[in-house]
């Protein structure tokens, strides 16, 4: 025994020995020491900027680090302060003091385009950066919307609405748009028709008589119905309205562009890489330390075919399409410690798992900061996409957001201690947690998360199960000042809420109808077609109920519980809806509002026992009149839970208050 002892001591000494660290300080070196990396070696970055006119690629490697506290991939050119000249006229008009103007024909520079819901989804156009900061397309009018209240030609859309021939037009009001010398350079965007299809599309021509035609389909057409707040639009990129700090205008195709710095703006960077930062290929046990991802038109970083590759401690920012993919083929992949901000079009990826085979993929996303996360594209460009089978997001802080927060598709998804707050702060009919549209998507978890502040004068939740989805159990979670009903269930069965607590709502906690047997029957031929994507042996197996549910009618809410669940200062328990017809109560006991079982749960105006009722992070206090109320319930572990980050939305006042929920309409219940 002793001496196998010995030889096991001498052979890992000889492996140690062995190893190596590569301290790389420029790009080439890094690509030399990825080449010749072995098990178990050390590639350090020493600090600074590495500027890739190429993808970084790591493929075939087993067991190496790339560390790199201080050192940043960037995939953007820096713009000398003698390229910006001063600018008086812009397109024969005056121009505002302080704005600049860029050759930027050599930069090969990516066009602006249309973006958002049905619009190809990927890598942005090229974005400046001052200081590190990202710049805006001009607006107009500034931060600010202007309310759809005219529509001359609905037009073509891609999805329905088709009026055609021709494209939409709408009327305005204002003088200033006629004013623009080439109004062909902007883009119109916003919510035309639906308050959770945000996009953009070009002009075609803004007409004396104060109307505008876009040059392209848009999802739906456009429409006006009074009183329907989410239907807003601005123009953007137009040069002469370059008018504030952090504004440009973008003509990638004419080779130029217009911009106003913010004051004392030392670094200038524009974007130009349009493929990943880095791909990680056919690797097992590659370990990501410290680095930066900044500047970049594309995805931050791609890895497929995988094991156990992990990004620790890293900064990813700046980043125009998504943070990070980890893709379907990868197992035990992850993101830990990482904080993720400024993205076009979502934060991680993260797929895993055979949901006909039912192989899990353990891929993870761990103790990370999220926040503006969707700033080019809204519609489900979420923090963290769930798809596959067997993936967890945990102790993360997700804020600051267009649209929703975490898309969660897939089986056997587990969702826990998580702090989700100002999320959907510019849509409408979406959810902080987005669950939806498919009913074999089973066997997930939503539990010990902190749901709260999510203030929009439009219909937002924090958890939405949509259009039939279900075989979900909620619970631990707290859900606490928000201006919609927090929980909507739509059409779906075998939802389970147990041991939540619901308080400071001046509307319904819980929203459920049955729309699968109403205006929502049209979606049950898709609910078929993906049943058959994954029915099989292995499938009915791993969930004995799905036959059953199958073989019934499972247009009508079935098998749905709240147990254990307490209602602290919530004006109503339910909402129900019956076609468009909204019934609001407090039964929380029997059998009603769509839920087959309900029971062991208590509304109250006292204090259930935090600590704080202002901030229920800090605890609870011994002897909680809740447990009192409703025996056996469990305390949710709300220290484990991440703190609150301060929010730029808390002193949001954009003319709106309250929700919208009596107004909703059958097409976005």
């Amino acid at each position: 025994m002793r001496r196998t002892l010995i030889i096991f001591i001498l052979l890992a000494l000889s492996l140690g020995a062995q190893c190596k660290t590569y301290r790389v300080r420029n790009v080439s070196a890094l690509k030399e020491a990825i080449e010749q990396a072995r098990t178990g070696d050390r590639i350090v970055l020493r600090k600074g900027i590495y500027r890739l006119t190429d993808t970084l690629v790591v493929e075939g490697k087993k067991g190496i680090t790339i560390e790199g506290h201080g050192a940043q991939l960037n995939g953007g050119v820096r713009i000398p302060r003698r390229a910006l000249k001063k600018c008086k006229e812009v397109l024969g008009s005056q121009a505002t003091k302080g704005l600049r103007h860029i050759d930027i024909s050599g930069y090969q520079a990516s066009p602006v385009v249309e973006k958002g819901h049905t619009h190809p989804s990927g890598p942005s156009w090229s974005e400046f950066y001052a200081d590190n900061v990202p710049m805006r397309l001009s607006e107009w009018p500034n931060d600010n919307w202007i309310k759809l209240d005219s529509v001359v030609r609905m037009g073509v859309g891609r999805l329905q609405g088709n009026e055609g021939p021709g494209y939409g037009i709408i009327a305005f009001k204002e003088d200033r748009p006629l004013e623009w010398a080439e109004p062909t350079r902007g883009w119109l965007s916003g919510c035309f028709r639906f308050g959770w299809s945000e996009e953009s599309v070009g002009i075609k021509e803004i007409n004396p008589d104060k109307t505008l035609e876009v040059r392209d389909m848009t999802s739906y057409g456009f429409g006006f119905k009074p009183g329907e707040n989410f239907q807003k639009w601005k123009i953007l990129n137009i040069p002469e309205e370059v008018d504030a700090p952090g504004e440009y205008s973008l003509d990638a195709e004419g080779g130029q562009a217009w911009l106003m710095l913010p004051p004392k703006t030392k670094r200038l960077e524009m974007a130009v890489r349009r493929t990943p930062l880095l791909i990680i290929r056919n690797c097992v046990n590659i370990y990501i330390e410290g680095l930066e991802f900044n500047c970049t038109c594309g995805d931050g970083a791609v890895v497929y075919s995988s094991t156990g590759v992990k990004f620790e401690d890293c900064e990813i920012h700046n980043i125009g399409h998504i943070a990070i993919r980890i893709a379907s083929s990868c197992r035990n992949c992850g993101v830990s410690g990482c904080h993720i901000h400024d993205i076009g079009a979502g934060g991680v990826d993260l797929a895993g798992g055979d949901r006909k085979q039912i192989i899990r993929g353990d891929n993870y996303v761990t103790d990370c900061i999220f926040h503006d996360f969707n700033r080019i594209e809204k519609h489900l460009r979420p923090a963290v996409t769930m798809s596959g089978l067997g993936n967890k997001v945990s102790y993360c802080e997700f804020y600051d957001s267009a649209s929703s927060a975490l898309l969660m598709l897939g089986n056997d998804q587990l969702v826990e201690y998580c702090n989700f707050h100002h999320i959907c702060m510019d849509v409408e009919d979406n959810g902080a947690l987005y669950h939806g549209r498919n009913p074999s998507q089973r066997g997930s978890v939503i539990r010990y998360n902190y749901f709260h502040d999510i203030n929009v004068p439009f219909n937002v939740r924090a958890t939405y199960h949509d259009d039939g989805s279900g075989a979900v159990e909620v619970y631990g979670n707290i859900f606490n000042n928000i201006s919609s009903p927090p929980v909507q269930i739509g059409g779906g069965s075998d939802v389970v809420y147990h041991d939540n607590i619901f308080m400071n709502l001046d509307c319904a906690a819980i929203k459920t109808d049955g729309r699968l047997q109403t205006w929502g029957a049209d979606r049950l031929i898709a609910h078929r077609d993906s049943v058959a994507l994954v029915d099989g042996p292995a499938f009915r197996e791993h969930y004995p109920d799905f036959a059953a549910f199958y073989d019934n009618d499972y247009t009508l809410p079935a098998r749905n519980t709240l147990i254990r669940n307490a209602f602290y200062n919530v004006k109503y328990a339910f909402e129900k809806v019956i076609w468009s017809d909204h019934f609001y109560n407090d039964d929380i006991e029997g059998k009603a509002n769509f839920m087959d079982e309900m029971r062991d749960n208590w509304k109250t105006t006292e204090n259930p026992g935090f600590a704080d009722p202002k901030d229920p992070l800090r605890g609870f206090v011994v002897d909680s009149p809740l447990l009192r109320a409703i025996p056996g319930f469990q305390l949710p572990p709300v220290e484990e839970i991440p703190h609150t980050s301060p929010s730029r939305y808390e002193t949001r006042n954009d003319g709106f208050s309250g929700g919208n929920d009596e107004a909703h309409t059958k097409a976005s219940l």
